[in-house]
């Protein structure tokens, strides 16, 4: 008894010292706030709990909290389904009322989407829009931002056309729908408008066609670390609020910002060695000598060592067979190597906060001779907040220098690979051998150069006037400067040419205003958004090109003075553009969405009466997986939604001043007054070409979104084609700008899933994948046969036909024969009648993309391949031993007598050019490609505390790594080496990177 009473007290002594202690720690006090996700829209049923506490409540149907019994320092951890976790300091002295904004998981519905003048969610969205985030750039190592989306979205087709540096990639968005005028997506760079290839809309070129590595493309100058995500608007809903210029989609870069919290430092460096992703297969040398016998032998030819003879043959006679070279390995098959460096400072507080980078970027091409691409820039962003929420403001500043220097034989390149495998370098003097025109080591002392400067500056202001209205006014200024260089020297180019240099300089400069009018009506379950802006930009455009020739010397090609004779042009054009916009989006309980968009552009590139023009969209979804009947009869459904979205935009991708009369130099003078010429005659007519969207898709997420499927479906019509329509030249003019009333429609099926395979705590597993089936048809043009495209636009086919003559097999005496519109085939087709027959298209079958993405503790590894379904014109440019030429290995399947179930015509030493132009030279160029490789590792924490480090990554990455297709096909590559000719479209780079990126 006595016992028990002992324990009876003590109990009740531990317990007094329990409350006591307690009482201790905790006051009566207690802290409130909300939760609301990166829009600030309120999380309902978000957890807020007392770090190491059971002490926790849920935030009501408005999103807020109170949680009493806290003491006055602490830590809340606060936790939403598809949403990050985050843990919140207070200071109950400090902080009465908390606002807690929680960040979405990566691929989450709630995950936050950029879209024209605002954000929304996946889940709340009513347009197609794919999005790229900035943990998908940096798993690429990619010298182009562009690079990264391919393969990663449906619906939009990414081609490599160059792989060297600065070289151009081409995007289209759901199709061609335009006939001549421009293909390419409007791009925006927070706010700002951006044009995608310099000097284009100028009516000079930057010297695209005498460089090696093609068109300059200015996204190199875009640092892909600096982006925090991507978005790609497809519909009309996403589209139209862009109006005159959303017919063939946009793309939204947004650049990454500053946040509150420490200051922190993140370093990235790292280094690795590219190489071409193909070098075509060539004949060897012993199967070229055979080619070139049997060809002299067929044409009854004896070869002669005689330089002075017709039948002179020195591949066969008197060149040496020693030392072979295979010419397309030699431009080709060289090893770049390249080196990353950022660093980027962030931080700041609840009021302001920071980011400041920069960057560096060396490159050196697979080409032979000296090559160096190296870029660098810095960006700089700054966001402050009023202390009452009020007032915000938003500055960022980039600008990125670059220099591309590369040997340029671009003149020969494609004849320059199937040079005969034992031609000499030197000829019997010691000067360069030019026996065949052309001589690739003699070439490389051309070299181009080009120096580019852009500039991108943003301002942005908002003020609340009043809860839930705002006013905001965004301005941007951009300006990009290219100044190409291209020298060709005497020892570059045939004997007796003269030497020249040709100089390039041309620039963009913009600069837009957009004020804006925000406000939220919300009543009970009912929010209604309403925007309200306008648009004024300008643009100007400047060109001028130099070509100058005959210099006394080497040393002084780049000095204009030394050259003997030159020859100039310039151009100078002005774009403006005004809008006035609108939208309006009403929700009814997350379950009934509604968007109008409605927009009223005028463009200076349109004559007086026709500048101005209107667009809008409708847009709605439902989300019917919030209805109760599908709640309660298919639970296994976490999200569904349909969507549908119908509207107008335009396209006014011309050239300046195409109304006008306009005069250029004649080039005579009369009393020292030069002559004027009419140059382009005038046609005050025509006016906006339009594209009339349809979009119906289907959302579907199941087993709480471990699966999520999206399917849709697309109508593009494309009207009042903008073309340069050919007129006869008795008129003293060739073509003129009009409308065409052909119909272009661009239609397809999309297809996107997303799984999570496995989401363990220290084991997940992540699988994505993307198909598009894209079609492509001319649906009506009236007067079509009496029109200047009779022959090359046929209704019901694609406005991307290839075509051509149309091979009809071998004779017996191993001839092509091709089919004729006036009687039976035969050997000699008429090029009037008989070359436009279809032998194909551009567009792809289908295409698409996926990824795995894998975590096993502090690995990762990522894996996207790219596949495309294509057919596309060969570089057959020659027929088996034509001129002494090598050729594609494929050619080895000549046709002879005992030999004729071939379609390659028997070696000849005269060339059939009409082969080249032939469906025989038409090829399946499909392929699949890994098209990055990712794979890193994260040093434990135990590791990087001790070394004040807050995170290090170790990362090994592959670009363009293995693909797979048919390598007999005679393509440079089956992406880049296509449609025809291989003169400025060399391979994409394949890519291995080793680096590490800290934090600090």
């Amino acid at each position: 008894m006595k016992k028990t009473i002992l324990y009876i007290g003590l109990a009740t002594l531990c317990l007094f010292f329990r409350v006591s202690a307690q009482d201790n720690s905790l006051t009566n006090q207690s802290i409130s706030g909300k939760v609301t996700d990166e829009q600030g829209r309120q999380l309902p049923g978000a957890t807020v709990k007392l770090k190491l506490s059971k002490n926790g409540v849920v935030t009501d149907k408005d999103g807020y909290f109170v949680l009493a019994n806290v003491p006055n320092t602490g830590i809340l951890v606060v936790s939403f389904i598809g949403y990050q976790p985050t843990e919140v300091s207070y200071n109950i002295n400090q902080h009465k009322s908390l606002t807690i904004q929680l960040k979405a998981d990566a691929n989450s519905l709630n995950e936050v989407q950029v879209i024209g003048y605002g954000t929304t969610t996946k889940r709340l969205n009513t347009g197609s829009v794919s999005t790229i985030t900035a943990s998908e750039i940096e798993k690429q190592p990619v010298t182009n931002v562009l690079s990264a989306l391919s393969g990663q979205a449906a619906g939009v087709f990414v081609q490599t056309t160059n792989g060297l540096p600065g070289g151009n990639i081409n995007i289209q968005i759901r199709g061609e729908g335009s006939i001549t005028a421009g293909n390419n997506p409007l791009y925006i760079i927070d706010g700002v408008p951006f044009n995608s290839s310099v000097g284009s809309l100028t009516g000079l070129s930057v010297l695209s066609t005498g460089a090696v590595n093609g068109q300059v493309s200015p996204f190199n100058n875009l640092n892909p670390s600096d982006i925090e995500s991507i978005s790609i608007l497809k519909d009309a809903d996403a589209t139209a609020i862009y109006g005159s210029r959303g017919s063939n989609g946009v793309v939204l870069i947004t650049t990454k910002k500053g946040k509150a919290g420490k200051t922190t430092v993140d370093v990235n460096v790292n280094e690795g060695v590219t190489e071409a992703t193909n070098i075509p297969k060539l004949l060897s040398p012993a199967q070229y000598l055979q080619i070139q016998d049997v060809a002299y032998a067929n044409d009854g030819i004896t070869p002669s060592a005689d330089p002075n003879s017709d039948s002179y043959a020195p591949q066969l006679t008197t060149w040496s067979n020693t030392k072979p070279m295979n010419w397309a390995k030699y431009l080709l098959g060289g090893t770049g190597h390249l080196t990353n460096a950022a660093a980027t400072v962030s931080g700041g507080n609840k009021g302001t906060s920071f980011t400041i980078s920069g960057n560096y970027h060396a490159e050196k091409a697979y080409l032979p001779g000296n090559n160096l691409y190296d870029r660098g820039g810095i960006y700089a962003n700054l966001q402050h907040t009023s202390e009452n929420g009020k007032f915000f403001v938003q500055l960022s500043h980039a600008l990125t220098l670059d220099n591309n220097s590369l040997v340029n034989p671009a003149a020969n390149i494609s004849y320059d690979m199937l040079l005969p495998p034992n031609y000499p370098v030197f000829d019997g003097t010691g000067n360069y051998n030019f026996y065949f025109g052309s001589n690739p080591v003699a070439e490389i002392n051309a070299t181009d150069q080009t120096h580019t400067v852009n500039l991108i500056d943003n301002l942005l202001l908002r003020y609340t006037i009043l809860k839930d209205f705002d006013f905001k006014i965004s301005s941007g200024y951009n300006t990009i400067s290219v100044n190409q260089t291209q020298i060709f020297p005497t020892v570059s180019l045939y004997p007796g040419t003269t030497n020249y240099t040709n100089f390039g300089k041309n620039s963009n400069q913009s600069y837009i205003v957009e004020p804006q009018f925000t406000y939220d009506l919300r009543y009970k379950s009912t929010t209604i958004n309403f925007l309200a802006g306008g648009t004024y930009q300008n643009t100007i455009a400047q060109g001028e090109t130099i070509i100058a020739s005959d210099f006394s010397s080497t040393e002084l090609m780049q000095d204009l003075g030394s050259a003997a004779t030159y020859v100039t042009s310039n151009n100078y054009t002005q774009y403006k553009y005004v809008s006035v916009f609108g939208r309006v989006t009403y929700n009814l309980d997350d379950k009934y969405i509604l968007n109008a968009t409605i927009r009223r552009d005028g463009s200076s590139r349109f004559g007086p009466g026709k500048q101005f023009g209107d667009f809008g969209s409708i847009g709605g979804a439902w989300l019917w997986d919030q209805e109760t009947f599908i709640k309660n009869s298919l639970p296994f459904i976490s999200y569904g939604k349909l969507r549908a979205s119908y509207g107008r935009t335009g396209n006014d991708q011309i050239t300046d001043y195409q109304y006008l009369s306009t005069y250029s130099n004649s080039g005579y003078v009369y009393e020292d007054i030069p002559g004027l010429k009419p140059s382009r005659i005038a046609n005050p007519d025509f006016h906006w070409e339009t594209t009339k969207k349809l979009d119906l898709a289907l959302e579907l997420g199941v087993l709480k979104n471990t699966i999520l499927i999206n399917i849709d479906s697309y109508r593009d019509l494309t009207s009042d084609q903008l073309v340069a329509y050919n007129i006869p030249s008795i008129t003293g003019f060739t073509s003129y700008e009009a409308n065409l009333p052909a119909v272009v429609e661009n239609s397809g099926w999309e297809f996107e899933l997303t799984t999570k395979n496995i989401k363990k705590e220290k084991f997940s597993w992540t699988t994505t994948f993307n198909l598009t089936l894209p079609k492509n048809e001319l649906k009506s043009f009236p007067n079509l046969a009496t029109s200047s495209y009779a022959n090359t636009l046929v209704i019901g086919q694609d406005i991307s036909r290839i075509y051509g003559y149309q091979f009809d097999g071998l004779d017996n005496n191993g001839l092509a024969l091709y089919s004729s519109k006036s009687g039976p085939p035969t050997n000699s087709p008429n090029s009037a009648t008989d070359s436009y027959y279809t032998i194909g298209k551009k567009t792809p079958d289908l295409y698409g993309g996926i990824g795995n993405t894998i975590t096993y503790g502090n690995w990762g590894i990522d894996i996207l391949g790219q596949f495309v379904k294509q057919w596309a014109l060969g570089n057959l440019m020659f027929t088996p031993g034509a001129e002494g030429y090598n050729n594609y290995a494929i050619t080895s399947n000549y046709w002879t007598p005992a030999h004729t179930n071939t379609s390659i015509p028997k070696p000849s030493t005269y060339n059939d050019f009409n082969y080249f132009q032939s469906s025989a030279n038409f090829f399946n160029a499909s392929y699949f490609r890994i098209k990055n490789v990712a794979i890193s590792y994260s040093l434990p924490k135990s590791w990087i505390t001790k070394m004040n480090i807050d995170q290090a990554r170790i990362f090994l990455q592959g670009e363009n790594v293995l693909s797979f297709w048919n390598r007999n096909n005679p393509f440079l590559d089956p992406e880049s080496g296509t449609f025809g000719g291989t003169s400025n479209n060399l391979p994409p780079v394949k890519s291995f990177v080793i680096g590490i990126q800290t934090t600090f």
